[in-house]
């Protein structure tokens, strides 16, 4: 139980065999110390001399013969201790590579086919109350056809039980029932056309021939869902 426990702080097999058998035999011999440990003659001196490096042994010469010695047991705790300073100090720079490392990409969607096969994909394997943001765009730009598919993708978010909202300007507010989705108005100058679902942000433009960019950054969706709560969180639902 002590040689693994002493194994799981870093020392191999031998290592912690050699320390627990000085602390049985105390000021001893390098001959005393193999017939103790078993451990060949060949690997005894290379053991002892990584144990005196890390501090959990030492020596000292009596008629020029080494005699070895285990230090205080209480060492463990500072060698813990050095230990988790190590691993502390290098905490910050391993999540500096983490943020580095999480997916970005950027892909730009031209044509109406491209647009709903984007929205489409977009929410076809949703879970149940997962959180879908719009900032609405400008529907005078939208052509009939743009109008039913966002209609048909309203009652598809309805369907998979998405907390959906949307927001609008006031200069665009209309009496009208909205059975499929959350909706507020707001006098703020919004973003048009901007959806923000998990780690996706898709920024719509339905002018002439329409694009959509799509974004996917950790980063950028939480910045934007944080702004687009907090406008909600101020705007009224009716006008």
């Amino acid at each position: 139980m002590i040689q693994e426990t002493l194994q799981e702080l870093g020392l191999n097999k031998r290592e912690s065999q050699c320390y627990v058998a000085l602390l049985e035999l105390g000021s001893s011999k390098v001959g005393k110390i193999i017939k103790k440990t078993q451990i060949p003659s060949s690997k005894i001196y290379e053991i002892l001399d990584k144990l005196i490096k890390r501090g959990f042994v030492s020596y000292v010469k009596i008629a020029n013969i080494k005699h070895f010695q285990a230090s205080d047991p209480k060492i463990l705790i500072n060698y813990i201790e050095e230990k988790k300073k190590k691993v502390e100090s290098i905490i910050p720079q391993l999540l500096l590579k983490q943020s580095l490392s999480t997916k970005q990409s950027v892909e730009m969607f031209e044509g109406q086919k491209a647009i709903f096969s984007l929205f489409t994909n977009l929410i076809k394997d949703t879970k149940s109350k997962e959180e879908y943001l719009i900032f609405s765009i400008n529907e005078d730009n939208k052509n009939k056809a743009a109008n039913l598919f966002f209609k048909n993708l309203a009652i598809r978010r309805k369907e998979k039980k998405l907390n959906t909202k949307l927001l609008k300007n006031i200069k665009y507010y209309k009496k009208e029932k909205h059975t499929k989705l959350k909706l507020r108005y707001t006098k703020f100058n919004l973003p048009q056309g901007i959806t923000i679902f998990r780690n996706i942000t898709i920024i719509l433009s339905w002018v002439e021939s329409p694009i959509a960019i799509k974004i996917e950054s950790e980063i950028i969706s939480s910045q934007l869902r944080g702004f687009f709560n907090q406008q909600w969180n101020i705007s009224k639902t009716t006008h």
